[in-house]
């Protein structure tokens, strides 16, 4: 089982007993893109035809969980959320009808509109039946409810399903991940890191990795082993 989780603006895949396997650093903002470049890297790393990779909401990124599930690579995450009005039906509650993927408020009809919005990948719902929909006090305010769903939406579903179904998977990853991660920013001076540039950041965050891997791996297996049985 494989576990991603980010340094800073490093990124790291770790197997039990807590080693990390595979690392690398970006210059992205945020690491809504590096799901599968991570996932992928540690799959190689390890030989594996099939990896399932815990990790946290801020890689809830329906295209990148999409990408991982193409490649054989299984994602539990929690999903990210905005504020939503309790007061009204939420897009989950909706039902869609894959792939065709028309939408219908619950025990309403089904819309006869859609428009694709390329640039944050969503398909857009309204219908004309709103104006005579029993339902619509309890859907919209407003004259038409719309509603947008991401091109992959679908492997969120999958995943939100994985999550519900297992709680204990949040918890695994809370319990490994967060424990190799807090000691290497305690070993850093509090997690920053010292050099400029890429290529620089890279090879300290290597050395870090690797410092802690050794000092992890002589307290799971013991020093004897560690230097050859001597």
């Amino acid at each position: 089982m494989g576990f991603i989780e980010g340094v800073d603006r490093g990124q790291a895949a770790l197997l039990p007993p807590c080693l990390i396997i595979h690392h690398d650093v970006f210059n992205d903002a945020n690491d809504g893109h590096l799901l599968h470049p991570m996932s992928t890297g540690a799959r190689h790393v390890l030989n594996a035809n099939e990896l399932h990779v815990l990790t946290d909401g801020g890689y809830s990124n329906a295209e990148e969980v999409a990408r991982c599930e193409r490649g054989a690579i299984t994602v539990s995450a929690p999903i990210k959320r905005g504020a939503m009005n309790s007061e009204h039906f939420r897009p989950t509650q909706f039902v869609y009808d894959e792939p065709a993927t028309p939408s219908a408020a619950p025990q309403a009809k089904h819309s006869d509109r859609r428009e694709s919005t390329p640039a944050i990948r969503a398909i857009r719902y309204r219908t004309s039946a709103c104006k005579a929909c029993a339902l619509k006090p309890k859907c919209t305010p407003g004259v038409q409810r719309t509603i947008h769903r991401l091109f992959d939406q679908a492997a969120l579903d999958r995943m939100e399903a994985r999550i519900y179904a297992d709680p204990n998977l949040m918890r695994i990853r809370r319990c490994t991940v967060e424990h190799p991660f807090g000691t290497i920013k305690r070993m850093s001076g509090g997690g920053r890191f010292l050099t400029r540039g890429l290529r620089a950041v890279k090879a300290e965050a290597a050395l870090s990795i690797l410092a802690f891997n050794v000092l992890h791996a002589v307290n799971a297996f013991g020093q004897r082993k560690m230097i050859g049985g001597a």
